[in-house]
C-alpha cells in the first residue's frame, strides 16, 4: 500500500500527526514532522513545498510528505540490523 502524501491523506489512512522536530542524522538537521503509522510505529516525514511550476518565483499551491528515509544522507545510520 502506497504512502498517502497529503496531511489529509495520511490522517484519512489512520496516520496520526506526533509532533514536528530535525533529523538527528549529523549530516542532515533536516525539518521533519513524525507521524504515528496505523501499525503504532513512528515515521519521520519531509514536507516539500509543491510550486506551481517549476520557477523559482512560482507560488507554493500545497506541500506533499514524503517518508524522510527516502531523501536523508544518514538514511542507513537508522536502519534496524537484522
Amino acid at each position: 500500500m502506497a504512502i498517502p502524501d497529503t496531511w489529509q491523506g495520511l490522517a484519512d489512512a489512520g496516520y496520526v500527526f506526533d509532533r514536528e522536530g530535525y533529523c538527528s542524522g549529523k549530516d542532515c538537521r533536516a525539518k521533519i514532522e513524525f507521524w504515528i503509522t496505523p501499525n503504532n510505529r513512528t515515521m519521520p516525514m519531509t514536507v516539500v513545498e509543491v510550486k506551481k511550476d517549476s520557477s523559482a518565483f512560482s507560488p507554493v499551491i500545497g506541500y506533499k510528505r514524503i517518508p524522510h528515509w527516502s531523501d536523508c544522507p544518514n538514511a542507513e545510520d537508522f536502519r534496524r540490523k537484522r
